[in-house]
């Protein structure tokens, strides 16, 4: 009978430990499961204690990193910290009037970061191993990993054999842990090819900037050519300088202009008999 007991309670015991992850930097509130008129409040984090209350005193005594960082509600016997840092990971007991009410597994940990995808083939190109790549995970574990094929799931882990069979021309890597999740961009099945019209996203953009940057350049030449009557190339004087941009041709034209005129009013003064 008495074994039985122990075993009963044991199992009451085990069922009232909640797991809780948190990330680093959030907040979080520790409640207690049910709570009734209390007439003292006590936290332990592992075997030490976090904040402890007792009836009638109005004070509320904090020990530790909790002094700054930690609120209890004496009504609700609930305990709110802030700033959740990877130490405050640990085992939180509420015990309530003398009783052990809850216990919390607290864990506090990083969010993945946005997963590489690294490809590795044999030397006949029959296998190819996709490889996600989310860096150093210690602090964000636990970590799973999944491969998606058109909007389905084809492996669990962080590597991917695909082969010719592999028909999915897109696949995309998803790592995740219990408080944040992130995909890679999706990757091309090296088996298919492109379908045409289907080129690098990243050679369009630099065809498109060299045309930009070519027509600017012709529309300069062509400018260049009109303004000053000549191509650039016929210039003596550089682009920063006033003299590049002017119509030299026309001043030339206007100064023969003026000096052939003046001449004929001196040939027409000299014909003419003086009275």
């Amino acid at each position: 009978m008495y074994i039985l007991l122990s075993v009963f309670l044991c199992v009451v015991s085990a069922q009232k430990e909640i797991l809780l992850y948190k990330k680093v930097g959030d907040d979080v509130v520790l409640s207690p499961v049910s709570l009734t008129d209390p007439i003292s409040i006590l936290w332990k984090e592992g075997p030490h204690i976090a904040a402890q209350w007792e009836k009638p005193e109005p004070q509320i005594t904090y020990f530790r990193q909790f002094k700054e960082r930690s609120v209890l509600n004496i009504s609700s016997g609930e305990l709110t910290i802030r700033a959740l840092v990877a130490n405050d990971s640990n085992l939180y007991t509420a015990v309530i009037n003398g009783q052990t009410n809850t216990i919390i597994k607290l864990s506090v940990i990083s969010p993945v970061p946005v997963p590489a995808v690294d490809l590795l083939c044999d030397t006949e190109k029959l296998v190819c191993t996709f490889i996600c790549d989310g860096g150093p995970i210690a602090d964000m574990e636990p970590v799973t990993y999944e491969w998606m094929l058109d909007g389905k799931v084809k492996a669990t882990s962080n590597q991917l054999n695909v082969t010719k069979e592999t028909y999915s021309s897109k696949l995309i890597c998803e790592i995740k842990n219990p408080i944040s999740k992130e995909s890679s961009q999706p990757i091309p099945n090296p088996f298919i090819p492109n379908p045409p019209g289907s080129d690098d996203p990243k050679i369009t953009a630099g065809v498109v900037v060299f045309i930009c940057l070519l027509s600017a350049v012709l529309l300069l030449v062509f400018t260049h050519r009109c303004k000053s009557g000549m191509w650039f190339f016929q210039k003596a004087s550089m682009p920063w300088e006033a003299e590049f941009w002017k119509n030299t041709q026309r001043s030339q034209g206007t100064g023969s202009n003026g000096t052939a005129a003046h001449k004929g009013e001196e040939q027409t003064d000299e014909e003419t008999p003086m009275t």
